[in-house]
């Protein structure tokens, strides 16, 4: 995508030399090539015409949606990747893994729209979609199991969520896949520190407490590597009740093996919004209290921010957005809270620090029957979804 920045204290993208930047200081524009959206447009009409085989279709889909994606133009690529599902979901069985992967997008970008539903089907289908072609004990199985129970966490239903990856965790541990196993009851002791921050209440901090002790004193055989996940939930706990010896003993630890070679996020107080607006909708009573007030479509913010060589993020702030950008504010103070593992970086790099950059969406959820009409309307209570965009 061929595009044109102003670089004044932020580096944007891939393809930029890190070292050429810390060498000449004054603003100046730098030039990032790949492939714009004329050219993956092009690219998929051209295979369209030559009629090319499902696997290439996919691939030139994927990559125009993502494009159309990182523009902005949610539904135009929600257009593209349902014209490819139209197209290919009839070759699942010979083409799995690409047919999935076109699901998982579809999934993804119907989030970013409010399209809850669309979304739960997306990820239910590619989880059947690779359970239909791979053998039951693929872990590739047990992957999809455990995404459909991320997005039933997503969308609010938190029980179902954890009664999913325990289950997912002791199906793993009877055909043989420990690493599997201790994966998904790490994204259940997440859910459930996620709880304990949300509802604030004892009984949830010490079911949190309690699970992550548990899986520390006697780790699944196999997770001994992944352990650590463990520690970085109960130091994010401990740091949100004032106690930041854990996370500092992290740090520490981290520090002495030289660093991690990709930025590890240790601690990150939750995005907070809508409370007001949450509790006003539950409040029931006047139809009015179930009509949203903020206006959810096509607002989306690029928030770019440096990650030290210590692990401490410097000046988050917003690169490209579409709308207004005041529901935002909640975005940047949470990422200002973040504390990362100290990296492994060497020379002039060690003074640069990693720079990232993440898209930040606002929407709702389309519901039936909110104000007791059968008209979709969205929810009225938003919510904020996130992508990485890294290069």
């Amino acid at each position: 995508m061929l595009k044109t920045f102003q670089l004044t204290t932020m580096l944007l993208i891939a393809g930029v030399n890190s070292q050429a930047i810390a060498n000449d200081e004054a603003p100046r524009e730098i030039v990032v090539t790949a492939r714009s959206l004329k050219d993956t447009e092009s690219d998929l009409k051209a295979c369209l015409a030559r009629k090319c085989p499902p696997d290439q279709d996919i691939k030139a889909s994927l990559a125009h949606a993502e494009n159309q994606f990182v523009e902005g133009n949610y539904r135009d690529a929600r257009s593209t990747l349902a014209g490819a599902l139209g197209r290919n979901r009839k070759h699942k069985g010979q083409y799995p893994i690409e047919v999935s992967d076109l699901l998982r997008a579809n999934g993804n970008v119907a989030a970013h729209l409010g399209e809850a539903n669309v979304y739960r089907l997306s990820v239910l289908d590619m989880r059947d979609t690779l359970k239909s072609a791979l053998k039951s004990n693929d872990y590739r199985v047990f992957g999809a199991e455990i995404e459909v129970a991320d997005s039933r966490m997503k969308l609010g239903y938190l029980d179902e969520a954890s009664d999913k990856y325990l289950e997912v965790e002791k199906r793993a541990l009877s055909v043989g896949l420990p690493q599997v196993a201790a994966i998904a009851r790490l994204r259940d002791l997440s859910l459930r520190v996620q709880r304990a921050e949300t509802e604030k209440t004892e009984f949830r901090k010490k079911e949190a407490l309690d699970g992550i002790d548990a899986f520390l004193n006697a780790p699944t055989g196999g997770s001994e590597d992944i352990k650590i996940a463990a520690e970085i939930l109960k130091s994010r706990l401990d740091r949100a009740s004032g106690n930041s010896e854990t996370a500092d003993r992290l740090i520490a630890r981290y520090a002495s093996l030289g660093g991690t070679n990709r930025p590890v996020l240790l601690y990150s107080t939750p995005i907070k919004m809508n409370e007001a607006q949450a509790a006003r909708a539950m409040a029931g009573g006047s139809d009015l209290n179930r009509i949203g007030t903020q206006v959810v479509e096509n607002r989306w913010v690029d928030v770019g921010f440096w990650i030290g060589a210590d692990g401490k993020v410097d000046a988050p702030e917003i690169l490209r957005n579409k709308g207004d950008t005041d529901w935002a504010d909640v975005v940047l103070k949470a990422i200002k809270t973040r504390i990362y593992a100290p990296l492994k970086m060497e020379g002039d790099d060690a003074s640069l620090g990693v720079y990232a950059i993440e898209r930040y969406s606002l929407t709702a959820q389309y519901e039936n029957d909110v104000t007791g009409t059968r008209i979709r309307q969205r929810s009225p209570v938003a919510r904020i979804e996130r992508t990485d965009l890294t290069g």
